[in-house]
């Protein structure tokens, strides 16, 4: 019971959680000088670029244009936003990543009440309550991405680790330009991700009555083609619920938020 309590005190934090989107934004999208200091803000917001909730900072990396992974320099929890700061000291790409390891909740029905506890298909059977019903287990992951490069873009830091959903930048994060096209492909698992649902929107929605977003979904290809209306910072939002291949899982829910920036033309 004393599990089941807990999974509910965490399913409520969660609740909060994904009712906002979680999102990255470095101080600088592009630099021209090696040795430059880069600040990032993390929040959990219902508006774009707008903080609401700090998120920890613990799960927060920095991947360098060599490939090699490192924690930030320095970071700060705050109530609104959190804080990290780190120094790039090398030309090429960095990959800012917030993502922790796949969780897995076996959702079920116990007395009309529809509850939850952190359990695989493997744990669940020890967990469950004698009187459970409409048992489903889903794996859960999330992360939130944003690019940096320094002179010189390069892909390292670009590679997928064919785990989750994740974004294959067909079109170079440096390379995104206002008014100009954008392809970029979905896969889950290292696999193409058709049907996969996105929502794009942009910096200064605070001060607009039309918030501007658009919503699209990728073809059977996973692939997903939009054109930035105009230059400044972009938040694109997916997520994927679907069928498991997963034995300890019956469904995949997964989440993914890129932070870029289109330039002027």
């Amino acid at each position: 019971m004393k599990k089941i309590v807990l999974a509910t005190l965490l399913a409520l934090s969660s609740a909060v959680a994904s009712a906002h989107t979680l999102w990255v934004v470095p101080s600088h999208f592009v630099l021209s000088s090696e040795d430059s200091w880069i600040s990032v803000d993390v929040s959990a917001a219902n508006m774009t670029f707008v903080p609401d909730r700090g998120v920890s900072p613990n799960n927060l990396a920095i991947v360098f244009p060599d490939g090699e992974r490192h924690a930030f320099a320095q970071s700060y929890q705050g109530r609104r936003k959190s804080q990290a700061d780190h120094q790039l000291t090398m030309d090429g790409t960095y990959r800012i990543e917030l993502a922790g390891p796949a969780r897995y909740f076996t959702f079920f029905q116990q007395d009309g009440e529809r509850r939850r506890i952190l359990a695989n298909k493997d744990e669940r059977a020890a967990q469950l309550p004698a009187n459970a019903t409409d048992v489903l287990t889903t794996r859960s992951r999330g992360r939130a991405l944003s690019f940096v490069s320094v002179n010189a873009p390069n892909d390292t830091a670009l590679a997928l680790s064919q785990q989750g959903l994740e974004l294959k930048l067909l079109t170079h994060p440096a390379d995104v330009v206002a008014t100009e096209p954008v392809r970029w492909q979905f896969v889950l698992d290292g696999k193409v991700a058709a049907g996969v649902q996105v929502e794009l929107s942009r910096e200064g929605e605070l001060y607009r009555d039309d918030a501007g977003r658009e919503l699209m979904t990728t073809d059977a290809q996973g692939m997903l083609a939009f054109t930035p209306p105009v230059a400044g910072r972009y938040v694109l939002e997916a997520s994927l619920t679907e069928d498991s291949t997963d034995p300890l899982a019956d469904r995949v829910r997964e989440t993914l938020t890129l932070t870029f920036e289109a330039a002027l033309p």
